[in-house]
């Protein structure tokens, strides 16, 4: 069978008009998983007991499963953790009653949340914390530690680990389709399912996700360099 440009050509459109819930569950997740996974960092540093327990164990367990077993335990869980708190067991809800865009979302957001916290700690413990007695001597509370030394110089530690993180999500957003959200790959899914053409679609949405990546690899490393330079190391 001939490859078909013309069917490239035609499924192109319903996979570019996937893009956008692509990006939007590639970079909400990194953006909020920062935000939590900051905060975890920071607790596992305090090195708070229990708390520290349950971070590492929040952390073990979302980093050693699969995503496509988070989408489907969340999938088909969440109905079921409805049911026996709410409706005292009774199937009342069922997966027809979920959002899965949004069932999509969290998954990432936890999933995320628990890499980025070992990337921030691991960035924030590479700073000398001999600064941050200086900066006590100096009158700096840990507040203004954190924000003006610490996490500065973190930042430029933790960014290419992010930067990679990021790629690594975007590409790993195409197991979605498990939970009948429809992002590029599911587009191209469904294309290669109607016109029996599944080489082309696969083609077309490979290249796609190289587009991007080589798109936000250069992006990334212009401000890691932009990072670098302000903190007046070398690029």
């Amino acid at each position: 069978m001939n490859f078909s440009w013309k069917f490239v050509s035609e499924t192109i459109w319903y996979v570019l008009k996937a893009v956008p819930l692509t990006m939007l569950l590639t970079f909400l997740p990194v953006i909020a998983g920062l935000v939590l996974g900051f905060f975890l960092a920071l607790a596992k540093i305090k090195k708070i007991p229990v708390l520290n327990i349950f971070i590492t164990a929040y952390n073990s367990f979302f980093r050693s499963i699969p995503l496509v077993v988070l989408f489907f335990l969340a999938y088909y869980g969440i109905p079921k953790l409805k049911n026996y708190i709410f409706h005292d067991g009774m199937r009342v809800v069922s997966i027809k009653d979920l959002n899965n865009n949004a069932v999509a979302i969290v998954t990432l957001i936890l999933y995320s949340s628990s890499f980025l916290c070992e990337i921030v700690r691991g960035a924030l413990s590479s700073v000398d914390m001999k600064q941050k007695e200086a900066a006590k001597a100096l009158g700096m509370t840990e507040f203004q530690t954190y924000i003006r030394i610490i996490i500065p110089q973190a930042m430029t530690v933790a960014l290419p680990n992010y930067f990679n993180f990021v790629l690594a999500l975007l590409k790993g957003t195409s197991v979605v389709f498990t939970i009948s959200v429809v992002d590029m790959m599911s587009a191209a899914k469904l294309q290669a399912e109607y016109g029996y053409r599944y080489v082309e679609a696969y083609v077309l949405v490979g290249a796609m996700y190289i587009i991007f990546s080589i798109i936000f690899s250069q992006i990334f490393l212009f401000l890691e360099r932009s990072a670098k330079r302000r903190m007046g190391q070398a690029a």
